[in-house]
């Protein structure tokens, strides 16, 4: 509803429940989202006037889809192509769903994950109206979200997996892991810790020592 009324505007959306729309709001969802980058999650658009539709989901997504066998396990695997682009890990759950979808007409280089029936579980692709990323399993991975990024041109504050809130100058950091952190700020200004008033070094990249649990305010300045 914030998207569509013209509250929110970004370089990657992630839908995780458009599973009911209207087809007036579809259509001015992927206006309103034009050459963005969209996370369509699970079933987008699924479910229309008491009924359900598959052309719906694919005027969201781009993509033909299908749906699968009740029994299949809703755990996704990256492919080679998946892979390249830094999609690493598994996802979804280790039982079945239903329904269940999977993008019918994804090329090799499209698809990014697969079922263990080898149907296309995650898959992108890039039109005249922008990159839609569908995403069958249930959940979304940080490599799955930082690859949406990189094709939406959005900055990276870091490749690891670590709690990242920004805000103007600030850069706070909340350690998910035990283990050095490298930052990038996209900025040469200095880092300064803003508990402490500590100069750390200057931007746009350092690494700092981080503990699971741990927070850290930084000041980067200003570009």
């Amino acid at each position: 509803d914030d998207v569509l009324a013209g509250r929110v505007h970004a370089k990657v959306y992630a839908f995780l429940s458009a599973w009911r729309m209207e087809p007036k709001e579809r259509r001015n969802l992927l206006e309103a989202t034009r050459g963005a980058v969209r996370i369509w999650c699970y079933a987008p658009g699924f479910h229309e006037d008491g009924a359900t539709s598959l052309d719906a989901m694919r005027e969201l997504t781009g993509f033909q889809i299908k749906k699968l066998p009740g029994n299949l396990i809703a755990l996704a695997t990256p492919t080679a192509a998946g892979q390249k682009m830094g999609l690493n890990t598994l996802i979804g759950l280790k039982r079945p769903i239903d329904p269940l979808f999977a993008a019918a007409d994804a090329t090799p280089e499209q698809t990014l994950a697969t079922f263990s029936d080898g149907s296309a579980a995650i898959a992108l692709h890039t039109g005249a109206g922008g990159t839609d990323l569908f995403v069958a399993p249930p959940g979304l991975s940080p490599d799955l979200l930082r690859l949406a990024a990189r094709a939406a041109g959005a900055h990276l504050f870091t490749a690891a997996d670590c709690n990242i809130y920004s805000n103007g100058p600030w850069l706070i950091l909340h350690g998910s892991q035990d283990g050095p952190v490298e930052i990038d700020t996209g900025r040469k200004s200095p880092i300064i810790d803003a508990l402490t008033g500590q100069a750390l070094g200057a931007g746009p990249k350092l690494t700092l020592p981080m503990t699971k649990g741990q927070t850290r305010i930084l000041n980067v300045g200003s570009n």
